[in-house]
């Protein structure tokens, strides 16, 4: 887990600190989304759901001739994608294992 350096960011002239955290889920219907917490201060709090479809739709949609760019981009998403695949097998693995111990069923 990251560590926690206090604020994200600070607004207006005062100084009010704010927080942002950022979380991926899957919706039911298979939507991958972003969700965005913000915490103003101590005591506004918001959060904010972006469809990642949404997001890539930008991308592309404002990019010029920068295809490096795009190409940069696709190579870390799958490069993050094989890190999440290699976890996912981890826990798939250590669970088949758990359950061999016992000597009882895993089920998928």
């Amino acid at each position: 887990m990251a560590e926690d350096y206090g604020e994200d960011g600070v607004l207006f002239a005062d100084g009010l600190p704010f927080f942002l955290d950022h979380d991926l889920q899957v919706l039911d219907s298979g939507t991958l989304i972003v969700v965005t917490h913000l915490e103003i201060g101590e005591t506004e709090k918001a959060t904010v759901n972006k469809e990642f479809y949404d997001i890539i739709t930008e991308i592309v949609d404002d990019v010029e001739e920068d295809y490096q760019e795009l190409y940069a981009i696709a190579t870390e998403l799958n490069r993050q994608a094989d890190r999440l695949r290699e976890k996912a097998q981890t826990i798939e693995d250590s669970d088949h294992t758990v359950a061999d111990l016992f000597g009882s069923a895993y089920d998928d």
